[in-house]
């Protein structure tokens, strides 16, 4: 496996833990009231993942560009 390769491997599973944490946080939000404080927590963590995941994905597609 290349370094390339490595980088690649690494981002993706980056990106799928930050995708599965992203679905349990919207799990979790949709099991409580739309009162319930732990809402404000839980929207703002699923945000602060969100926007994690636009820089990851954009280092993915420049990996997968260079040769």
């Amino acid at each position: 496996m290349t370094e390339r390769d490595d980088r690649l491997l690494a981002t993706t599973h980056d990106i799928a833990a930050d995708a599965t944490e992203l679905k349990a946080i919207e799990v979790a939000k949709a099991n409580l009231d739309v009162a319930d404080p732990r809402q404000d927590e839980l929207a703002a963590r699923a945000v602060d993942i969100a926007r994690d995941l636009v820089p990851k994905t954009l280092a993915q597609l420049e990996i997968v560009g260079e040769e």
